[in-house]
């Protein structure tokens, strides 16, 4: 899936995590990747795309899903749901029949009238799944096509395949949802579309990538043209503050540099799949373990205390039953029920 030519094109990552502290971090990132497996992705956005079979359908889905993936949990969930739900069993058949008849706007207005996500409304998830029909389109029937045909060998990371992408969704006819041709200026719309040359971060984007591209338990592995070392950690609040405290970046604001910078750090210990770890450490943000204050932070259940100075100055000693506490009882403990895997 990596393109064997390019292993290791990362520059040099510049030296943040002490050498003392280097063997550890990477002992227990490993650790903390198999503690967080598919048992607990209640507490993640990517369970609605393992609902779908095909995929054409696990494309449609997880963009969806990723583009709202901002704000708490339950939200992130209930807004998903509901246009999931409009969209029916076959979302990606649902999109092509509204690409053909030409009325977004109407449909959201219709399906899910009331539709709030945040600063988000129907008119609003009207734009994005015209967006997604039209990239459809452009892919030839699948998203695979529209994205995979904007990667460049030369990139260093996907920042130019985004950059490419978004060029592309703006030059989309958006009369159909919003009743002008363009994206108007200021439009929340422009949210579900961030660009990394603007600086931001891309989570979204990046996630959405993540989910596609990568293939273990947890990520799907349906773009084999984009190989895994060109992806970039999906970078919010939670990665962003566990990244500091694990020495992976001294960037105080979560911007591309900072997103490239962590991946650099983790791609330490796997140059051809950094972003494996991304999922994992999210978890012990997203179960309030690692917590915005360090005094509040659960660290001696934390997996990778041993690789975190702050860490370890809290949780001198044992950490009792860590290799007895899988994710779900991590889970249990924040009070998130997980579905059963069977």
């Amino acid at each position: 899936m990596t393109d064997p030519g390019h292993k290791g094109s990362r520059p040099p990552f510049a030296k943040r995590t002490p050498a003392a502290d280097f063997q550890p971090l990477g002992d227990r990132l490993e650790s903390l990747y198999r503690l967080y497996g598919p048992e607990t992705v209640a507490t993640d956005p990517i369970l609605f795309v393992g609902r779908y079979a095909s995929a054409e359908d696990r494309e449609v889905a997880g963009w969806i899903a990723t583009a709202f993936a901002y704000g708490q949990v339950r939200t992130i969930q209930t807004s998903v749901a509901k246009i999931l739900g409009a969209l029916g069993p076959r979302p990606a058949a649902t999109l092509d029949a509204l690409g053909a008849a030409g009325d977004f706007r109407r449909f959201a207005e219709d399906a899910f009238p009331d539709f709030r996500h945040r600063f988000h409304g129907a008119r609003d998830a009207a734009a994005l799944l015209l967006a997604i029909a039209r990239a459809r389109e452009a892919g030839r029937g699948t998203l695979r096509a529209f994205f995979e045909r904007e990667f460049r060998v030369e990139d260093r990371d996907a920042g130019g395949l985004l950059s490419r992408v978004v060029a592309r969704i703006e030059a989309f006819d958006y009369r159909p949802a919003l009743g002008t041709r363009r994206i108007p200026a200021g439009s929340a719309v422009r949210f579900f579309f961030p660009d990394p040359a603007s600086g931001s971060a891309c989570k979204r984007w990046n996630l959405y990538l993540r989910w596609m591209v990568r293939h273990d338990a947890l990520d799907f592995g349906l773009w084999t043209g984009i190989p895994t070392d060109r992806l970039v950690v999906p970078t919010d609040t939670h990665i962003h503050r566990i990244a500091r405290r694990l020495g992976l970046t001294r960037r105080r604001t979560a911007g591309w540099k900072t997103a490239r910078e962590i991946t650099d750090a983790l791609a330490r210990f796997d140059p051809v799949d950094p972003v494996r770890f991304d999922y994992a450490l999210c978890r012990i943000g997203i179960l309030d373990i690692c917590r915005p204050r360090l005094s509040e932070s659960r660290c001696p259940e934390c997996a990778v205390r041993d690789g975190c100075r702050a860490g370890r100055r809290r949780g001198a000693g044992e950490v009792a039953g860590l290799s007895a506490t899988p994710g779900a009882a991590a889970a249990a403990s924040a009070g998130i029920k997980l579905p059963s895997c069977a």
